[in-house]
């Protein structure tokens, strides 16, 4: 871990030079590879941005034209030796790493720091993998919760994307019955791509006009000019911008960091030829897998109670009499792309009983009439929601009963950790519960 920790410092110096070269107004993102599981995971997101974007997206900001006209991937790959790619103008870090091992968890959560501290008016967002809940690493909840303590501080925004989530909609949905990391991994990909592809801002109610008589930007980027023209690419508004535009809208408040990846349709390719699209039906089912906490469109049931989630700080009384809890959100950002997306009604996702009382603007909606890959319409939900709450608790909870007994803290101790660095992990991830869980 020391050696990684020196080659951080060259990739640092070698970074400093490359982000100065700031030559385009389409801002750029670097993703920074993690350990091995980040690293699998995120070529498989190149793969997939390479094969599901079309001539219209060619410029999504994760490449840069190389020498002889193709597309290089923008990362950085830290598992032996760092290096990093050139940038044309540098919008922040998207990080990728699993919570389990040590280069992952350990080594991913002090280079995010060093990240911020380097460069602090940059985003740096951080997409990590959530262990399975059998165990992958005996230490695992140790590692998860120290990650997820330490990205609470330095991160902007914080993915996290369930191996146990991920495996079903493996089985369940796209029917692989023995599914392997490629596998886990595709779907990730899939789902990542449907929010970081080219995209530009809508209103939320299409029919909605600016009646401002100057040219300005409002309702989420869409504008228009003096004669009531709507502009902006694809016809609608402002292109988001990586990064930046994703956690001023979903992450403004420093204390809710936690954000859960949907997508819709999930179904396998021999099922794609019999399915007809149309925009009701996946409004519908991305909205029931929001508000049940379903990471996939499988065991979706709106009657069910979250008695689950009232039992972790007492009892949990509905403000909305007898109707069930449901998964409660802070802000999500939709993205639509397909035929018919800049017109869409998605105002399933401005319901009353999924955003607390106080929160502000919490539905952004981005659209781009180009389909995706194989799908003529496809939806992305990217939300600042409860749904990582029980897990984090799972493993808070398993977390201290190891720690009752000192399990396996000498490990940790012989490179120089404490009993009070635990505590305060616990703590703060005890707050991160109590703050979801009270929305």
């Amino acid at each position: 871990m020391q050696s990684s920790f020196l080659n951080f410092t060259s990739f640092k110096k070698a970074a400093n030079r490359l982000l100065s070269r700031m030559e385009s107004s389409s801002a750029s993102c670097v993703v920074v590879q993690l350990g091995q599981g980040g690293n699998q995971l995120y070529t498989s997101f190149f793969t997939a941005l390479a094969n599901l974007s079309n001539p219209t997206m060619q410029n999504s900001g994760f490449f840069r034209e190389g020498t002889k006209g193709g597309r290089v991937a923008r990362a950085v790959l830290i598992d032996m030796e760092p290096k990093v790619e050139a940038c044309d103008m540098f919008g922040g870090f998207l990080t990728a790493q699993s919570m389990a091992g040590g280069t992952g968890s350990g080594l991913g959560a002090y280079v995010t720091e060093l990240l911020k501290d380097e460069y602090p008016s940059k985003c740096v967002l951080s997409h990590c993998i959530w262990p399975y809940e059998s165990g992958e690493v005996i230490v695992q909840n140790y590692n998860a919760l120290l990650t997820l303590a330490k990205l609470q501080e330095s991160a902007d925004g914080i993915i996290i994307s369930q191996n146990d989530a991920l495996s079903s909609i493996c089985r369940k949905t796209l029917g692989i019955p023995r599914s392997s990391f490629d596998h886990m991994n595709d779907v990730v990909a899939n789902s990542l791509a449907s929010i970081f592809l080219p995209a530009s801002w809508r209103t939320v109610c299409p029919s909605e006009r600016n009646e401002h008589p100057r040219k300005t930007f409002r309702d989420k980027g869409q504008y228009e000019d003096e004669d009531g023209i709507k502009g902006g690419i694809y016809g609608a508004g402002m292109p988001v911008r990586l990064l930046s535009d994703l956690v001023s809208k979903l992450c403004a408040h420093p204390g809710y960091r936690m954000l859960s990846l949907r997508f819709t349709p999930q179904i396998s390719n021999k099922s794609l030829n019999f399915t007809t699209f149309n925009w009701g039906a996946q409004i519908k089912q991305l909205q029931q897998m929001l508000m049940t906490e379903a990471l996939g469109d499988f065991d979706l049931d709106l009657i069910l109670p979250s008695a689950k989630k009232d039992t972790l700080l007492g009892s949990k009384v509905s403000r909305f009499g007898n109707t069930p809890n449901v998964n409660r959100c802070l802000a999500n950002m939709l993205v639509l792309r397909g035929s018919g997306s800049l017109t869409a009604d998605v105002s399933r996702f401005e319901h009353e009983s999924l955003y607390p009382v106080w929160s502000v603007d919490h539905l952004s909606v981005a659209v781009n009439p180009a389909k995706l890959g194989k799908y003529e319409m496809s939806a992305g939900l990217l939300c600042n929601c409860q749904s990582t709450v029980m897990c984090t608790f799972r493993a808070l909870s398993r977390a201290y009963g190891m720690f009752a007994s000192r399990a396996y803290l000498h490990q940790y101790f012989k490179f120089g950790m404490e009993i009070s660095t635990f505590e305060e992990a616990f703590t703060t991830v005890e707050d991160i519960i109590s703050r979801y869980l009270a929305l």
